[in-house]
């Protein structure tokens, strides 16, 4: 007997970059995202009789994180068996694209289906959040909030039951190779930078402000507060005071200075950027093809692809 399940990426508009309990995986403060129809990972899990396995992309991987999230379920549920996890990622890892959040939550869906474990979303979002803090948002369609919480149980994501919008993210693929530094070890750092506290003051202020937006339906809103957001997040990154340092590559600094062209010239453009070089420009559906035929004509040899909401987690 197996398990299946579909989960998509989300893109948080406002971040959470940083960690208050590294253990639990709880954030110094809530965020926002969206999830994308376009990028997912389908995992299937498989009752093995001998240890933890994992198939990623048709190639037997490290399974070191994977047994260890198992684990954290095993605690969590009582115990079964180890399990054969077979994974196919239909956007690329570890590139700043949220393949981890898709993953884990995917994972999370699969293993409580195949035990029989009968969960909420809610309850659910707090699993995955230990294995990885965004996958807790991916349970749910549209867009969705992770509250912060100050321990377990209060530290869980929920939908935000926003109205139907034309919202569309532009997604320009810099690179698909696997970051130099990861998310941890960016927030670890983050956190030296004297700027945080100041940054954590503003980022709860956006969210609140962020959430009105999204209701209001407001894309032009959303973007210039989502752009804002993002970049003064990786601006700790260079004021670390422990190894600064940047996600951002040339092309990351040119594709952001083709988004504030378009904006001058009346186009509704916004950038976001998590922890990876990749941009993503909050758009909507019908001024997409213009933001993409921009980005061609300056970068032809980047991959671009137009993203819409997507659903939340689904089970074959």
């Amino acid at each position: 007997m197996s398990t299946t399940a579909t989960a998509h990426t989300n893109i948080a508009l406002i971040k959470y970059w940083g960690k208050k309990d590294t253990r639990l995986n709880l954030p110094t403060t809530s965020s926002l995202s969206l999830t994308l129809k376009q990028f997912y990972t389908v995992t299937t899990v498989t009752p093995n009789a001998l240890a933890d396995q994992l198939i990623l992309n048709g190639e037997e991987s490290d399974t070191t994180r994977t047994h260890q999230f198992l684990d954290v379920l095993r605690g969590q549920l009582g115990h079964f068996s180890p399990l054969t996890v077979t994974s196919e990622n239909h956007v690329p890892t570890s590139a700043g694209l949220a393949s981890s959040a898709s993953a884990f939550a995917a994972l999370t869906g699969a293993v409580t289906r195949e035990i029989g474990c009968d969960l909420n979303k809610v309850a659910l979002s707090r699993l995955a959040r230990r294995g990885s803090g965004s996958a807790s948002r991916s349970f749910y369609g549209h867009f969705a909030v992770w509250h912060e919480g100050v321990d377990d149980v209060t530290s869980f994501s929920e939908s935000l039951n926003a109205p139907d919008m034309p919202i569309a993210l532009v997604v320009a693929e810099v690179s698909s190779r696997v970051k130099k530094v990861s998310s941890s070890e960016g927030m670890r750092r983050a956190l030296t930078s004297p700027n945080y506290h100041d940054w954590l003051t503003k980022s709860k202020l956006q969210f609140q402000d962020m959430q009105s937006a999204v209701m209001a339906t407001d894309i032009e809103k959303i973007g210039s507060i989502a752009e804002d957001n993002a970049l003064s997040m990786h601006a700790l990154n260079l004021t670390a005071s422990q190894k600064p340092f940047t996600y951002f590559t040339s092309e990351t600094q040119q594709i952001l200075a083709i988004v504030q062209d378009l904006r001058q010239q009346g186009i509704l453009a916004f950038a976001t950027i998590d922890a990876g070089p990749n941009v993503k420009i909050i758009t909507t559906i019908t001024t997409a093809p213009i933001v993409t035929a921009a980005l061609h004509d300056a970068l032809p040899h980047i991959h671009i692809e137009t993203a819409t909401s997507g659903s939340g987690i689904n089970y074959d």
